[in-house]
């Protein structure tokens, strides 16, 4: 059965931030894209029970750290000059600040950033991105890369099941069919024992392709199918990817998971989380 996919943009974005450094470039993104898709932007943040200091006077105490975090936040997000934007802060673990929060108001897209090895400037993953990338309902932009213009060249990642609908059916939804390549990665099976291994590889090679092809025409339709771009290669996912981010500077990748049950990415089997770890562009999961 085909499923005609039209854009259908956000209305309520939320951002989780530290207000660090590592989250910089999440605001700067979320700003971006509420201004693009005309949505509300929400900026949560989560603090720790505050501990007074023991003999200390009354003037010498903290003060309450959500309070005054939640003015200081205010007041740096007036400066972006968007109509239809709110800061919460509240205290508890961060995950589930955000996951209660992204509830409450009805968010169709988290943001999120990553912390940065200063020396060589790889993103690390932390807790907060794992723990939301696994439990949150809703798809998690993970923010990774400064913002220099909208995102142009997208990649969805594919293992051409079931599962991995979602990924490619979010991305035509956010931002249309014309920037998007398909990813897909194979395995010559018994190549090595052919006599001639070239014309087997491209021979598997087409058939991978068409069946790329048949895979977008179900999900996004007919014109899709015969415009959108599709690279098949042969090897690890994670690995194969990381070098086409680099290689043709990609934007953005995205893919699909089954959330809370088993590994992060049942799509690509094992290899999801390290796709999120490895690739050097922002990546967008996508619950199944």
């Amino acid at each position: 059965m085909t499923t005609e996919f039209k854009m259908k943009r956000p209305r309520q974005l939320l951002l989780a931030t530290d207000l660090g450094a590592r989250c910089d470039r999440a605001l700067d993104r979320a700003i971006q894209l509420s201004r693009a898709w005309h949505a509300a932007l929400t900026v949560v943040h989560a603090v720790e029970q505050v501990e007074l200091i023991d003999d200390e006077p009354s003037w010498r105490q903290p003060p309450d750290a959500a309070l005054a975090i939640q003015a200081e936040l205010e007041d740096e997000l007036g400066e972006a000059g968007l109509s239809s934007i709110d800061a919460r802060v509240l205290k508890g673990k961060p995950s589930e600040v955000v996951l209660k929060v992204a509830e409450e108001v009805e968010a169709e897209l988290i943001l999120t950033g990553v912390k940065r090895d200063g020396a060589l400037e790889k993103a690390l993953l932390g807790d907060t991105v794992t723990e939301l990338a696994r439990q949150s309902r809703v798809p998690v932009l993970v923010v990774k890369k400064r913002l220099r213009k909208p995102y142009g060249r997208i990649v969805v990642a594919t293992d051409l099941s079931e599962l991995s609908r979602a990924a490619l059916a979010r991305a035509v939804d956010l931002f249309g069919p014309d920037n998007l390549v398909v990813f897909h990665a194979s395995f010559a099976h018994f190549a090595s024992r052919m006599d001639d291994r070239v014309a087997y590889e491209s021979e598997l090679r087409s058939d991978a392709i068409q069946n790329c092809r048949d895979f977008i025409r179900d999900v996004a339709g007919e014109e899709a199918a015969a415009t959108m771009e599709v690279m098949v290669e042969y090897g690890e996912p994670d690995l194969l990817l990381e070098k086409y981010v680099q290689d043709k500077q990609v934007d953005l990748v995205v893919v699909s998971t089954r959330g809370r049950s088993g590994l992060l990415g049942v799509l690509l089997g094992s290899v999801a989380m390290r796709i999120l770890d490895s690739v050097a562009c922002d990546v967008l999961i996508v619950r199944s």
